[in-house]
Order: C-alpha cells, then sequence, then structure tokens
C-alpha cells in the first residue's frame, strides 16, 4: 500500500541523502508556495476540483503560521481567518 501523504513528508524530512539541509529547503518551499498563492486573487485559483478561496485559505494559513515559527511576523500579513492550532 502506498504511504499517506504525512509518512511521505515526514520521510523525506527525516531520510534524505542531505542531512538535515532538507528540512530547510522543505520549509522554505512551503513558504515561497504559500506567499504566492496566498497573493493571488482566490477566484483566479479556482478550478473543477478545488475552491480558489479554499485553496487561498490554505495558503494562508502555511504562510501564518510558518511566520509565527519562523519570528517573521508582520501584522498587515497574518491571516484572517480563524485556525486550529495543533
Amino acid at each position: 500500500m502506498p504511504s499517506t501523504n504525512v509518512e511521505f513528508v515526514t520521510e523525506l524530512m527525516e531520510f534524505s541523502a542531505h542531512g538535515a539541509l532538507i528540512q530547510a529547503f522543505v520549509m522554505q518551499a512551503l513558504e515561497q508556495y504559500a506567499r504566492r498563492v496566498a497573493e493571488t486573487d482566490p477566484q483566479a485559483l479556482d478550478t473543477p476540483m478545488v475552491s480558489g478561496r479554499a485553496w487561498h485559505g490554505c495558503a494562508v494559513e502555511v504562510r501564518d503560521k510558518l511566520a509565527r515559527r519562523l519570528g517573521r511576523t508582520n501584522e498587515n500579513q497574518v491571516a484572517t481567518a480563524p485556525t486550529r492550532e495543533r
């Protein structure tokens, strides 16, 4: 049976030929993609499979959680929608 997305990302983050550097790479990729999508008009993100508003909301959530984690909080950037913290 194929691994879940969570299992795949965990394996990627924990077992890399490049050691712990992979973690910085993955975090950087998340940050850049989330920022790009959050800056996009939600309607432009609509597809037959996914609501652009929902996709945009995911981007805002990831961007803001990463900003807090990395100490990059900016009052003008941090999210509008409430999120469930784990």
